[in-house]
């Protein structure tokens, strides 16, 4: 089959699609913007439209402000990218020793384009409190349906981080996928068999969001060049540029099948 000059495959699948259809142009503004081929973008946007509906939907479990972004910011910037809605529950504010802690949780969640919501356990003693948190959970995925769930790694050796862990896999989320994101501080060891790869602007966005944390700037491994080191490491693993690694809880193949 011939195609006519005005008629080339690219636009023609692209008219199927509702974001697209009528500006062409449009379509390869972004693709320069983004730095990525428009055939990318093409793929997308018929995939959105054949998934139209409901987006699909991810939540994070972040023990503390800042561990959401720290494991798994470059998986969420291109999960949002991808018209996925993300949601992260933070635990734990750690109020009494950083106040400005939730005005840079609230600028980080803007930068990556997500919703959250900041409950107020005491950082150290999720141990004691771990029966209310298991309710917490429930009563979010009572309310909220999601098809990916993100927590800390089941190694890592914090006592809040595998507490929240334990208890998302206790059956707070028993239908949907459930990955461990890694913390290399407090992974002294870890099995990672799950990969995401990344491109440079989602580790630029995670690196921006993190930039927001001043008042974590004085910990060790706060720091751009590690959080490189890390996302390039794992990219080297996946013969990819930039990666984050993961830990398979379970997975529901539903959506593969």
């Amino acid at each position: 089959m011939a195609w006519k000059k005005e008629n080339k495959p690219a636009q023609f699948l692209l008219s199927i699609t509702a974001a697209y259809g009528d500006d062409w142009a449009a379509l390869k503004t972004s693709a320069v913007e983004q730095g990525r081929p428009v055939s990318e973008l093409v793929r997308e946007a018929i995939s959105d439209k054949v998934g139209a509906g409901e987006p699909r939907r991810a939540l994070v479990l972040s023990p503390h402000t800042d561990d959401a972004e720290l494991g798994c910011g470059g998986t969420i910037a291109k999960l949002v990218e991808r018209g996925w809605s993300v949601h992260v529950i933070y635990f734990s504010a750690v109020a009494e020793r950083y106040p400005d802690l939730v005005d840079e949780a609230a600028a980080s969640g803007k930068i990556m384009g997500v919703t959250h919501e900041i409950l107020d356990f005491y950082t150290r003693q999720f141990p004691r409190d771990r029966q209310e948190i298991l309710q917490a959970l429930y009563d979010h995925s009572r309310l909220h349906s999601y098809e990916l769930v993100f927590t800390p790694a089941t190694t890592d050796i914090h006592q809040d981080h595998g507490v929240v862990t334990a208890e998302a896999l206790r059956g707070a989320f028993r239908n949907c996928t459930l990955l461990g994101y890694e913390l290399p501080w407090n992974n002294l060891e870890i099995e990672l068999n799950c990969f995401v790869s990344l491109e440079e602007r989602h580790v630029r966005k995670k690196l921006k969001a993190l930039d927001c944390y001043d008042s974590q700037k004085h910990n060790p491994y706060f720091d751009p060049k590690f959080f490189r080191s890390v996302v390039r490491m794992r990219g080297v693993q996946l013969a990819v540029p930039y990666a984050e690694g993961f830990e398979t809880l379970k997975v529901r193949l539903d959506g593969m099948l």
